[in-house]
């Protein structure tokens, strides 16, 4: 046999824990979350009480002290005569190894003298704004301090009782409606209840059963990483009470039912979320044929989940609600989709062809527009796949574009289709600059920032091109792209600003910086300290207000945790003044004291991309 002593500082109490079955617990201990212990294997012989009143006195002969205190003794003496036989649940004890009745010889008298503690305790609190929470954590306290099991508790509880229903004291006031409240927490204390038991284990299990039947798509895709195999604690569990007594802190299991419930209610809530049309009208949705694929395969899965997997019929709530959901995903995709392709092929300004001379491959960009044939050149020259881009006087002038050397045909074509597609797409995200003359807007400021966090979101599309990017590469991708937002300003690359040579400079017409930016690539927290000492130290002269510091992670897999990790790097550096919020989701803006100056401000924004 095994037995455990459990001690509590603050009520003295022991505890003793039986398990009969050792190798049974140690088997549950290895491979359960919880392991349950029945209360019929737990004894504990109580623990002495506190009034928790200086100014307590015991009334004169006490226990003989009145007739109610003296009957309250008696009656409990004359039970105490017959325990264990006075019932049939006492009677089970002498089977007990433990069990001793001289250990329970001062029963009697913790009776009566905690009815007096009891008695002097409502009477100095019940005028109080919080008495109701202070007299039951007292009785809850006190009804405890009889043990396990609990040997004269119930003589306690049904004493006490008669006395809140009987008082009737000149020395304070004892309202009827605070009475019947004691009353009423009393009675659910003694009142046996019917509610479905509850199982630790049994409520983890659901809940992660039903963090699996959530469909394997990208809204859902944290959620699954985060929870999966968790415990969550406040879900399985009622609001935490803390009794100053007894120095611990209960908090009630949800039943299976009710958890069942909550999930329900989470699932739509959840679902509520997803605004599938702006999704696609951010580009978060890129792929909508592959979208349109993974809403088939997780129908067909919650299908045979249902099928294979066993769900009560509260359970399949849920699920049904999934289901529901993803057909009206489904129906939306097939409705939109046609009407995307007319509107593509509508609006397509450009074509681009693979074709081959000599064994060299080239491509030919077909405008609409012919009159734009020479700027497209002189932009798509800029890119860096590109070797060259020539406009072609043939029957129809074309463009003849060739990679540079470390391209291939595929991935130039890659950049060129997406910087194709920013220089003809118009309307949000054209910026208007105002007053740049002095210094940027901050709507020209939030303009650029636009640009880079919708440009940039375009790498996730193409590993090929940018796995091989360092920093100048992805600061050489950005470049052509922010030439193009505004005919009055000149974004450069390596431009000697102050000391030294800074990633992205974006100046006016008369040469004033209007806007700077650094590329790293992601080396750890420490090293986003030294970046941004470099851009504060180095490049930013007092003129300077508005910078950003552009992160892209091309060795961290678990890209949420360095979501978190990198802005709040950013707020233990020596600069920082406040942290203004996300602006995306991947994207956060602070405020700096500029390094020169500490009554000038420098708003700074850092943004990260995701190119693992």
């Amino acid at each position: 046999m095994l037995y455990a002593n459990l001690r509590k500082s603050k009520m003295h109490c022991k505890y003793n824990i039986d398990i009969s079955d050792s190798q049974e617990f140690i088997n549950d201990l290895n491979t359960k979350c919880f392991v349950e212990i029945s209360g019929e294997n737990i004894w504990s012989l109580g623990y002495e009480t506190l009034p928790f009143d200086d100014e307590y006195e015991k009334p004169e002969k006490f226990p003989d002290c009145c007739n109610f205190h003296a009957s309250i003794k008696r009656n409990a003496e004359d039970w105490f005569d017959k325990f264990p036989d006075c019932c049939e649940n006492h009677k089970k004890l002498k089977q007990k190894y433990w069990f001793l009745k001289a250990s329970y010889k001062n029963i009697p008298n913790k009776i009566v003298t905690q009815i007096s503690f009891t008695e002097n305790f409502i009477a100095k609190n019940i005028e109080k704004i919080d008495w109701y929470k202070e007299i039951t954590d007292y009785i809850e306290y006190s009804i405890e301090s009889f043990g396990m099991p609990n040997i004269g508790g119930e003589r306690y509880i049904s004493s006490l009782k008669h006395w809140i229903l009987e008082s009737n004291s000149t020395e304070y006031i004892f309202p009827v409606e605070k009475k019947k409240d004691l009353v009423e927490f009393i009675n659910q204390l003694t009142t046996p209840t019917n509610k479905e038991n509850t199982d630790l284990n049994l409520l983890i299990s659901t809940f992660q059963k039903w963090l699996k039947t959530f469909p394997n798509l990208i809204f859902f895709v944290n959620l699954k990483e985060q929870l999966n195999g968790k415990v969550p604690i406040d879900l399985l569990l009622y609001e935490p009470n803390y009794n100053r007594f007894t120095g611990m802190t209960k908090m009630k299991i949800r039943t299976h039912s009710e958890l069942i419930q909550i999930l329900i209610n989470t699932t739509k809530k959840l679902l509520g979320l997803i605004d599938t049309p702006q999704l696609l009208v951010d580009g978060y949705i890129t792929n909508k044929n592959k979208y349109q694929i993974d809403i088939l395969s997780q129908q067909h899965k919650i299908k045979q989940n249902q099928l294979l997997v066993d769900y009560t019929s509260h359970e399949i709530k849920y699920l049904k609600i999934i289901k529901s959901w993803l057909k009206n995903e489904k129906e939306y995709l097939s409705e939109l989709k046609p009407l995307i392709e007319n509107s593509i092929e509508m609006s397509k300004k450009y074509i681009t062809e693979v074709k081959e001379i000599f064994g060299k491959p080239y491509l030919k960009v077909y405008l609409r527009d012919r009159s734009k044939n020479e700027e497209i050149a002189r932009f798509i020259e800029l890119l860096q796949s590109v070797k060259n881009a020539n406009v072609t006087d043939n029957k129809e002038k074309d463009i003849t574009v060739y990679p540079a050397k470390t391209f291939s045909i595929e991935e130039m074509k890659f950049e060129l289709d997406i910087a194709l597609d920013s220089f003809f797409s118009k309307g949000a995200h054209d910026p208007i600059f105002e007053d740049v003359i002095q210094k940027l807007s901050h709507k020209s400021y939030e303009d650029i920032l636009l640009h880079i966090r919708n440009y940039g979101r375009n790498l996730g599309k193409f590993k090929n091109l940018y796995e091989k990017f360092d920093e100048e590469g992805f600061r050489d991708f950005f470049l052509p792209h922010l030439n193009l937002i505004s005919k009055s300003l000149t974004a450069t690359g390596e431009t000697f600003n102050k000391i030294g040579k800074t990633d992205i400079l974006i100046q006016d017409e008369s040469g004033l910086n209007v806007f700077i930016a650094e590329c790293k690539l992601w080396k750890g927290e420490s090293q986003l300290s030294d970046a941004v000492d470099q851009l504060l130290d180095r490049y930013v002269t007092w003129q300077d207000e508005k910078v950003a510091l552009i992160v892209f992670n091309k060795d961290m897999k678990n890209f949420t945790e360095l979501l978190k990790k990198a802005p709040l790097r950013l707020t233990k550096h020596k600069n920082f003044e406040s942290f203004a919020g996300a602006t995306s989701d991947n994207s956060f803006r602070f405020v700096f004291k500029h390094p020169d100056d500490e009554n000038r401000k420098i708003d700074l924004e850092l943004i990260v991309f995701n190119c693992v």
